[in-house]
């Protein structure tokens, strides 16, 4: 099976970029900038805690941009589009709705990328490395072990 792994690779449309991208940056006030939280920091131990008990609770968590029902990015959706070809039950988080998340689970994993798979509260690794072993048949192995314990 052939996964897509971007909407534009798929379709064979060169990436450019958006009139969003192509503005010049807005001005930021001084109030802005000094109010502004980093949040990086603001509740990393909180972060750490919760990331921690979602991939405890859950055989198969993913960390992704969006949610299986609708990834934001052809990234997450490829790896929804994996474990949903083999029927197995696997939780979400998106880390677009968490900013504390969303840098701290690059953090734990010490991987830059998202989106990141976990299967028994192992770090698996990012799409390609998910798709890659879906190809090989190691994924369904995984977890098949994981379904069984």
């Amino acid at each position: 099976m052939m996964l897509a792994v971007g909407a534009t690779a798929a379709l064979g449309v060169p990436a450019t970029r958006t009139a969003l991208s192509a503005r010049p940056s807005a001005r930021r006030s001084a109030f802005m900038s000094d109010a502004l939280p980093d949040w990086t920091q603001v509740d990393a131990t909180d972060a750490n805690e919760r990331i921690e008990k979602m991939i405890q609770d859950n055989k198969i968590m993913v960390f992704m941009k969006g949610s299986k029902l609708m990834p934001q990015c052809g990234f997450s959706n490829a790896v929804v589009q994996v474990f949903k070809s083999m029927s197995v039950p696997f939780e979400t988080f998106d880390v677009l709705s968490d900013p504390a998340i969303r840098q701290g689970i690059k953090e734990y994993s010490n991987w830059p990328t998202i989106p990141q798979v976990y299967v028994e509260g192992e770090f698996i690794g990012g799409c390609d490395i998910v798709v890659d072993m879906y190809q090989k048949g190691e994924l369904q192995e995984m977890v098949e072990r994981a379904a069984a314990e």
